[in-house]
């Protein structure tokens, strides 16, 4: 769960009292986890300002920034960047132009994870990984791999961008159980116990079965490989319960650049990846029909505040032309 507690922003270059802006004007939203929220609105009313302060690219004047219970206000934009993946409006943004496809992929899939500097390659699993889920944008990426990305197509990088932002290196049982109690809500030493008595049963139950396949002389090599595999994935997903840093998907006009049938093309792939992955997710977009069409709940920004807020069977009802003539009404558009 995301919540944005009364956040103020306000911008002033000059200095001088008069060129205020008041970006956001004590603005208070939940997202609950699995929501798909678009949202719409005029330039400077709010949209992205409101994402900048959710990564941290900008801090709040006044109010709280709340994930999973925790109070994130004052973390900075690099310790929460494992907690969100974004996609710009600019398919130049995201990636590193200069990179080949693989190269992007591979530092994309590794954020948030310690690793060796002097470690770099990419493994046949992960490569794999790659290419079946470039394949499911149908733009012929996967053919490109060692190739840079500033030679590729906007539709193409952008498509690129958005699979970096959803893919994830499955964080290590330690962060797990660590943020397990850093997120929990009330007694974190009750959590900690809860994550550790848990961990420990899954892990005591592995090497029981662990030591059964190894000592039964009846399976073959290949047979004893495959239950080890399948006792250690099983030890895998009991701990993977605990894993509460399911990152949050933050689209920022994020098909505005590209042409109508690319467009259309990648926000057709974002909601299958949304729904499949069951992500949290905001998206920006300036096409009312989209806003309706895509996700489970709409929000209009207007003048630094949320002026509509609607899901469920009233988004479902509402029409392109009544949203687009309670867009006028809210930004005194004649």
């Amino acid at each position: 769960m995301l919540v944005l507690k009364n956040i103020h922003k306000e911008f002033n270059t000059t200095g001088n009292p008069e060129d205020l802006v008041v970006a956001l004007d004590d603005v208070s939203l939940t997202i609950e986890e699995g929501e798909f929220v678009t949202i719409i609105g005029t330039n400077g009313s709010g949209k992205s300002t409101t994402m900048n302060i959710i990564t941290g690219a900008m801090m709040p004047d006044r109010g709280q920034i709340f994930l999973n219970g925790a109070d994130i206000t004052h973390m900075n934009e690099h310790e929460r960047a494992r907690y969100y993946g974004r996609v710009f409006q600019d398919p130049m943004m995201g990636t590193a132009t200069e990179m080949s496809v693989l190269e992007n992929l591979e530092v994309a899939y590794r954020k948030g994870k310690v690793h060796s500097p002097f470690k770099w390659g990419f493994s046949k699993q992960e490569k794999e990984y790659f290419i079946n889920e470039l394949k499911k944008f149908d733009l012929g990426i996967e053919e490109k791999l060692n190739k840079k990305v500033g030679t590729m197509s906007g539709g193409q990088r952008q498509a690129l961008t958005l699979l970096m932002a959803t893919m994830r290196n499955l964080p290590s049982h330690n962060r797990i159980r660590k943020e397990y109690v850093y997120f929990a809500e009330g007694d974190k030493h009750k959590a900690k116990e809860e994550v550790e008595t848990g961990y420990k049963l899954a892990k005591d139950k592995y090497l029981k079965a662990k030591l059964a396949i190894k000592n039964d002389k009846s399976l073959t090599s290949q047979q004893r490989k495959e239950q080890l595999k399948q006792a250690y994935e099983t030890f895998d997903s009991e701990v993977r319960k605990f894993d509460v840093t399911k990152p949050i998907l933050l689209l920022d006009e994020h098909t505005a650049a590209l042409d109508p049938k690319t467009a259309k093309k990648v926000l057709e792939i974002t909601d299958k990846i949304v729904h499949e992955s069951k992500m949290t997710a905001l998206m920006i977009t300036h096409n009312m029909a989209d806003a309706l069409k895509y996700g489970n709940r709409l929000i209009m920004f207007a003048h630094g505040k949320i002026v509509l807020d609607i899901s469920g069977e009233e988004k479902a009802k509402m029409q392109v032309n009544d949203l687009y003539n309670l867009f006028q009404v809210q930004n005194n558009i004649e």
